[in-house]
């Protein structure tokens, strides 16, 4: 006999959450996208019943935006003698939050870029065949020291929060995969020479006239070192996460280890729209959950590298559905050797029963 009706039948019990009536969990209390729901009524599991958990429906503003200042808006810079790695000032330019394309990203750093004392002018042009950025330098500071202007998206203590995914540099395009080099654009009074560096390396990889561009080609165009603009490297897709499930599905982020993350939503919408899923939108994973009773739990909105995406002090809603089904038994494979021997003793028996019977009839 089930203990609850519900149990017995294929219903499935659905809960209906609006982060405005949670609990915040972040220390920032305008953060809509990470708290505790405690409910008042609790889910309890019967004994011999085991919880299916799935995301029913989900609504989310795409209220967020594409660079957040903890997360892609920072930029760290140096400039230094002709030749040199050994930089005479540094500096650090923030971008302001926002959605960019390729062409207001553009304008955005370098007129923060260029504003700052001594740097001189740095260009930008997006060839939209490539999809790349192209590269020009003029220090017209008339200065020695600024004739070279690094910018530092290996080296900085910003490496980590800096947009160079966004600008073309991603690590895994730009030499060699090499995360910990920084580039350069170098303005010697004859030349244009371009390339990268850190304390230990200094190769200059492109050398032009001062008028020139460079696309990320050497001279025999052969070996491209940048990778295509990609200004929604930050955030590609949300992912839910939950402390409900912990045994379901794998993460490469983490090694291929057991996540949080109850499942995926890609982003199908314009920035100000409604991202939505539906049961109609067909078969969604379903998480064995082995907790015997659910009080409390936590959900969570983040980035592909758990960061929690910030919706500008917007609400969202989302329903999970919970499914009940009896938890089968499970039994436990016999050792074949033991099997073999139970089977020589029954025999043993049952020629020692046949004995002991026809004694007694003689």
């Amino acid at each position: 006999m089930s203990f609850n009706n519900e149990t017995s039948t294929d219903a499935s019990r659905v809960l209906f959450i609006n982060s405005a009536d949670a609990q915040p969990q972040n220390g920032d209390k305008s953060i809509t996208t990470e708290y505790l729901f405690i409910p008042d009524e609790s889910i309890v599991v019967p004994a011999h019943h085991t919880i299916l958990l799935s995301l029913h429906h989900i609504q989310i503003p795409f209220s967020f935006y594409n660079f957040q200042l903890n997360r892609n808006c920072k930029m760290d810079y140096g400039l230094s003698t002709a030749g040199s790695t050994t930089f005479t000032s540094t500096g650090t330019i923030i971008i302001e939050e926002g959605n960019y394309n390729a062409s207001t990203l553009m304008t955005a750093f370098t007129t923060k870029l260029n504003a700052e004392a001594n740097v001189g002018t740095l260009s930008m042009r997006f060839n939209r065949d490539t999809l790349k950025f192209e590269w020009n330098y003029d220090n017209d500071t008339g200065s020695a020291n600024n004739a070279r202007l690094t910018l530092r998206i290996g080296t900085g203590t910003n490496s980590l929060l800096n947009f160079r995914d966004e600008l073309g540099f991603n690590s895994n395009k730009f030499i060699d995969r090499n995360s910990e080099l920084d580039v350069f654009f170098e303005d010697d009074g004859a030349n244009l020479k371009c390339g990268f560096s850190n304390t230990g390396v200094n190769t200059t990889y492109f050398t032009g006239a001062l008028g020139d561009f460079w696309d990320g080609d050497n001279d025999a165009e052969t070996d491209n070192i940048f990778s295509v603009v990609d200004v929604n490297s930050g955030i590609r897709s949300i992912f839910i996460r939950t402390n409900l499930t912990q045994t379901s599905v794998l993460d490469s982020s983490i090694g291929g280890g057991f996540s949080t993350i109850l499942a995926r939503v890609p982003i199908d919408v314009d920035s100000g729209g409604i991202i939505t899923i539906s049961p109609s939108d067909g078969s969604v994973h379903k998480l064995l959950i082995k907790a015997r009773e659910i009080t409390s739990f936590e959900i969570r909105l983040t980035d592909q590298k758990n960061r929690v995406i910030d919706l500008n002090g917007l609400d969202w809603d989302i329903s999970l559905q919970f499914d009940f089904i009896e938890t089968p038994s499970l039994e436990v494979p016999k050792d074949k050797r033991l099997e073999v021997e139970q089977e020589q003793y029954k025999r043993y028996q049952e020629l020692k029963d046949q004995l002991r019977t026809n004694q007694k009839k003689n």
